[in-house]
């Protein structure tokens, strides 16, 4: 499993750097999703020299730097010291004519371009772009305006804002975490941004100690124009779960406010990192790599109000390697999805690795059962030098009409055979990974008893039953889903501005409601395994059928295998977005 890792990880970024190092490419395809996004931020830069309809610059004339026209034709004779873009218009060489940069035509050709010299590459496409005018800046049709969109022309010197927003998730360590501070970005090109962030849980009640607060410190500055380039630093405190790519942070949230039951396990972060991100431009690919200096702790379980079983006692935390660690993580992001939220064609692929650079973590001292009686279990020491990487490849395929073959593969684990701390393990079982076992069936045996842990908080020391800890070293996971529209749709509410019923009456207002279900059909299979093979998993397998209505989906998933006690029973779930 860990060549296959290194394999694609490398025949990825292979692909990767072939299509950022080509130089001249003229495409005849769909305007993809990215370039749409890259051309808005291009044009709301406030960088960039604006044109808007027919325009032509003569052979006496040099624009330094980066140009946008919107409509067209753009006719070009002189220079233009810095890239072109031109959206929903021909672009057309005269004698002479430079463009020292890279060159993009969005909804348009390229005329004469043997009479000119293009420094940088040249990328055609032949979809126009959609997108409506806000003063001097745009928005992609459909699209919803930046939720940073007072950072732009009405504040050219930039923004100030307090903020009060809701943290990871709902979960039974902390209640909500509440998230409040000043948010500040300058204005430009390239941005300074500064989120100074306290934590309020709600488990602490009005009681306020200081040292239950939180806090997620964060600078953030842009080079190279358009956040191609980032750097910066955070400084943090807070609660995170060992794993969060099953589920989203609302699904987890509810499945605890609600259901009682919550789907992630935690530990406590404290300190600080470094990192920097580059977004190759008009390409679907962003690296980063961010270096991290911590201190880990066991998070103890709380008692978090639930609308359901609130009188029930909350599942048990695995116990956590506490102590310091350092580590440098690097991450790979590629997506050409036509869709981020309801894909239909495209590919997704996040891939990551861990190197760990020495610390002191250990599990602490703690007894063999939850009693005081138990029999005590010494400290043990974990290696700090672990080398650990995250898989997540998806394909989406259209087949038909409303219809598509969707699959996912994960690998993640460990690298070099150096076993894992707990909060660095990986675990299978559940809605997010196979929703026809029950959740951490594949935990390598993890969670087969439970341990009894002291901790000391406000000098109050508390006992606290624990898992002795989370999961496999390294897991195995295959996705497949075939989705299909039931040709059917609903719609209530269907106006347009100004449309009157037959009484006179505008209902202009009134929300639009549309309803189109669709089915799904899906099989899972997946593997956890651990460095001495003793508590690898079975290899689990379930199947199951849906139907979803937009995001909102109701499944019902069966395990081909059987549980510890022979039985094989259903799951019914409901998920609030795509199950991948």
């Amino acid at each position: 499993m860990k060549k296959a890792m290194v394999f694609l990880a490398g025949l990825l970024l292979s692909a990767a750097g072939q299509a950022s190092a080509q130089e001249r490419t003229v495409e005849a395809l769909d305007l993809p999703r990215w370039v749409a996004e890259d051309v808005v931020s291009f044009f709301n830069d406030p960088s960039t020299i604006q044109f808007s309809g027919p325009t032509r610059i003569p052979s006496t004339r040099v624009i330094v730097g980066d140009v946008g026209s919107l409509g067209g034709p753009f006719t070009l004779a002189g220079e233009v010291d810095g890239d072109l873009v031109v959206v929903n218009g021909d672009l057309v060489f005269e004698t002479g004519a430079t463009i020292t940069g890279n060159v993009l035509i969005v909804g348009g050709r390229v005329l004469g371009e043997e009479l000119g010299e293009i420094g940088g590459d040249l990328r055609v496409f032949d979809e126009p772009l959609r997108y409506v005018r806000r003063g001097n800046r745009i928005v992609a049709a459909g699209g919803r305006p930046s939720q940073e969109a007072g950072f732009g022309s009405d504040f050219p010197w930039g923004d100030a804002r307090f903020t009060v927003k809701a943290g990871q998730n709902y979960n039974r360590v902390e209640g909500l975490p509440v998230m409040f501070g000043p948010s500040i970005r300058t204005g430009g090109s390239d941005p300074l941004r500064l989120d100074l962030f306290g934590i309020w849980r709600t488990e602490m009640g009005v009681d306020l100690d200081e040292e239950d607060f939180g806090w997620a410190l964060r600078a953030e500055q842009s080079l190279g124009g358009r956040d191609r380039l980032r750097f910066g630093g955070t400084y943090f405190s807070m609660v995170d779960p060992i794993e969060d790519w099953g589920l989203t942070n609302l699904e987890a949230s509810l499945a605890t406010f609600i259901l009682h039951k919550d789907y992630r396990d935690y530990y406590e972060r404290k300190g600080w990192s470094a990192f920097a991100r580059f977004r190759f431009p008009y390409l679907p690919v962003e690296l980063s790599a961010e270096y991290f200096d911590e201190e880990h702790e066991f998070a103890q379980v709380r008692s978090p109000w639930s609308l359901t079983k609130n009188n029930d006692p909350w599942r048990e935390q695995p116990m956590v390697a506490e102590g310091g660690l350092r580590y440098l993580e690097g991450r790979l992001n590629l997506d050409t999805r036509n869709h981020p939220g309801d894909p239909t064609d495209g590919w997704f692929l996040q891939a990551s690795v861990r190197q760990g650079l020495g610390g002191d973590l250990a599990i602490p001292e703690h007894r063999s059962r939850p009693e005081a009686q138990g029999a005590l279990v010494p400290a043990a020491e974990y290696e700090t030098d672990f080398l650990t990487g995250f898989l997540d490849l998806r394909s989406y395929l259209r087949v038909g009409p409303g219809s598509s073959l969707n699959l996912r593969g994960v690998l993640a684990g460990t690298l070099n055979d150096v076993p894992l701390p707990p909060q660095f393990q990986h675990a299978l079982g559940g809605v997010g990974s196979l929703p026809g076992h029950v959740l951490f069936t594949g935990d390598c045996g993890a969670r087969r008893e439970i341990r009894g842990y002291d901790v000391t908080s406000n000098e109050v020391t508390v006992r606290n039953p624990v898992f002795p800890s989370y999961g496999c070293d390294q897991i195995a996971l295959f996705q497949a889903e075939f989705r299909g529209s039931l040709f059917l749709d609903w719609s209530f509410g269907d106006w347009d501005e100004g449309d009157e019923d037959p009484w006179g009456r505008d209902w202009s207002w009134y929300p639009s409601i549309e309803l189109s279900p669709n089915w799904a059909a899906f099989f899972n299979l997946g593997r956890g395994y651990t460095l001495d093979g003793l508590g690898d998993t079975d290899t689990l397998m379930d199947l199951g059928v849906g139907l979803y209505l937009g995001d909102l989906g109701f499944y019902y998933a069966f395990p081909l295998n059987e549980d510890e006690n022979g039985d094989r029973d259903g799951q019914f779930f409901i998920r609030l977005s795509r199950r991948f």
